[in-house]
């Protein structure tokens, strides 16, 4: 068996690895008839030639010439430019529904940044309450169910979203259920009075107040 030396690598094969079938452009480009495909022989072997295009990867120019030279069945290239189309279609509106969701996901973010706000502050006063000596024990019951609450409210916005990405709704309050406000306002009853005055309203309380 003969062994040859690879110009690239170094490494020695047996000729057959350096052994091709050209394509019939190759070959009417060599001055052959271009009817079939001639047996070459490379100074590379298989590992370091330069492999040819998958199909996916060819241009429509592309799949025109070996056509043209018929390296491709009009078949093949018929049903390859229909999937190279409809892979665009789809690559395009993939990338088009990946920016509404990355717009929807910045302006649910901005929705939510009083409850956001609101959580951090619910805990800086729960922990005050209930660090204080004496802990303020009705206070810090109080803002420990609160910022719980918020932070359910919250996750449960970004589950949904992540889940079924949409726009989010206008304003902060428009997520949270009736009966959150219910509770909290209940909750806000069994509050001492002096530990009211002594701290700002509820973002939950105010917000119906207000309505």
């Amino acid at each position: 068996m003969l062994f040859k030396s690879c110009a690239k690598c170094e490494d020695s094969y047996p000729l057959s690895h350096f052994r091709f079938r050209s394509t019939l452009a190759q070959a009417k480009a060599w001055g052959r008839t271009g009817n079939i495909r001639v047996l070459c022989e490379s100074k590379h072997c298989r590992n370091c030639r330069a492999k040819p295009k998958p199909l996916s990867k060819l241009s429509a120019k592309d799949i025109h010439n070996k056509v043209h030279s018929g390296d491709m069945h009009p078949y093949v290239a018929k049903h390859t430019l229909a999937d190279k189309e409809r892979r665009g279609r789809n690559k395009q509106a993939i990338s088009s529904r990946n920016r509404w969701i990355k717009e929807w996901k910045a302006e649910l973010k901005a929705v939510l940044a009083p409850i956001t706000r609101e959580i951090i502050s619910a805990r800086n006063i729960w922990r005050y309450a209930r660090d204080t000596r004496p802990p303020q024990v009705q206070k810090a019951e109080f803002y420990f169910e609160y910022a719980g609450m918020l932070e359910s409210l919250k996750t449960q916005a970004q589950l949904s979203f992540m889940t079924y990405p949409c726009r989010p709704r206008a304003s902060w309050w428009q997520l949270v259920p009736p009966e959150v406000f219910t509770k909290t306002r209940e909750l806000w009853a069994g509050v001492p009075q002096m530990y009211k005055n002594t701290g700002k309203v509820p973002l939950l309380i105010k917000h119906r107040d207000v309505a």
